[in-house]
């Protein structure tokens, strides 16, 4: 597969996985105050943990409770670890990793 092949591949990856993450049909809007705290959240801990260490992030937060492939392997290449539900703004808490010499946390991601 050429290099083109492969961003189509990573863009088709990126659009399944946002619609998996996504609102159900039918489900109310969320207020305000809801999408301020998912927002100011999503900051708060792209802050705190981008460009650390998988190590740092597993030794301070435990295990995720799952890790996904990204299909086509991501552009940079890595997978997500997920956490469980922030019971404050209602984030399943997802780390974007990339892969390299140390495994490092790409971006945080309230879903």
């Amino acid at each position: 597969m050429g290099k083109r092949g492969v961003r189509i591949a990573a863009v088709g990856a990126c659009v399944m996985l946002a619609a998996g993450c996504a609102v159900a049909p039918g489900a109310p809007p969320l207020d305000e105050s809801v999408r301020v705290g998912r927002a100011t959240r999503e900051r708060q801990l792209n802050d705190a943990w981008q460009n650390h260490s998988l190590r740092e992030l597993v030794d301070t937060l435990g295990p995720p409770r799952q890790l996904l492939d990204i299909p086509g392997g991501g552009n940079p290449p890595g997978f997500v670890a997920v956490y469980g539900r922030d019971p404050g703004s209602g984030c399943v808490d997802a780390f974007a990793v990339m892969y390299g010499a140390v495994t490092r946390v790409r971006l945080y991601l309230c879903r």
